[in-house]
């Protein structure tokens, strides 16, 4: 009995010593552990701040290199003659340019052909600013540059928009007496468009024979677009036309 308890208790002191041994054991690894995370994280501070060093002196550096093209652009305007005044007023007019231009770039090439007039009319003004010696300067010849590409974009999408336009249909005016023509008629022909609604599609493509879309004279010919829903400008040309009439 008493080998027993001897035994046992034996058994008892060594699981203790393993015990406390891992135990031990465990604390070191952990302040190893930590001793490493440490040096990784003093290693991590000083490469930031070496980084945070390069990233100040690259910052000055730039602001150093923006003055300096900041400088040679205040000279070339100044070569231009440039003062004040001239410069807000041509700054002025290549802003109102640009505002003109952009409403153009996202119109249909129906709407676009309608208002094809006014491409020249930016184009001349375009030619009209780039004559000037201000022009030179870079702030403005990139814009210039820019507005002239997209001028260029408009004038290749007219040119295609033409193509089909001169390709489009004819239509001879008859008399009213006989055949009842008027636009509403003509629209509402089979082999026109066969609903007479489209009916401002053919005023607006007649402009420069149609003033008065109640007035069109026999012997006309008239270009008959292709068949669609009405453009922006057609629907704004009615509106205009109907509130006329109900004055």
């Amino acid at each position: 009995m008493k080998s027993t308890i001897l035994f046992s208790l034996a058994v008892l002191l060594v699981f203790a010593s393993a015990a406390d041994a891992q135990e031990k054991l465990s604390k070191q690894e952990w302040q190893d552990q930590i001793t490493q995370y440490t040096s990784q994280r003093d290693h991590l501070k000083a490469e930031l701040a070496m980084l945070t060093h390069q990233v100040d002196s690259l910052k000055t550096t730039l602001a150093s290199l923006g003055k300096q093209v900041q400088s040679v652009r205040d000279e070339t305007l100044a070569l231009t003659g440039a003062n004040a005044e001239t410069i807000r007023q041509f700054e002025q007019r290549l802003g109102d340019l640009e505002r003109r231009v952009a409403p153009l770039l996202v119109m249909s090439d129906q709407d676009l052909y309608v208002r094809r007039f006014e491409v020249d009319s930016l184009q001349a003004e375009k030619d009209a600013l780039s004559k000037e010696r201000i022009a030179d300067a870079e702030r403005y010849y990139e814009r210039l540059q820019k507005v002239q590409n997209e001028l260029d974009g408009l004038r290749a999408t007219l040119a295609k928009a033409k193509s089909i336009a001169e390709s489009t249909q004819r239509y001879v005016v008859r008399s009213w007496a006989k055949y009842k023509d008027c636009l509403w008629n003509i629209s509402k022909q089979r082999k026109i468009y066969d609903s007479p609604f489209l009916w401002p599609k053919i005023w607006q493509a007649n402009r420069d024979q149609i003033k008065d879309p109640d007035l069109i004279r026999i012997g006309e010919h008239l270009k008959i677009p292709p068949e669609g829903s009405l453009t922006t400008a057609e629907k704004r040309a009615e509106e205009h036309y109907w509130s006329k009439k109900h004055a």
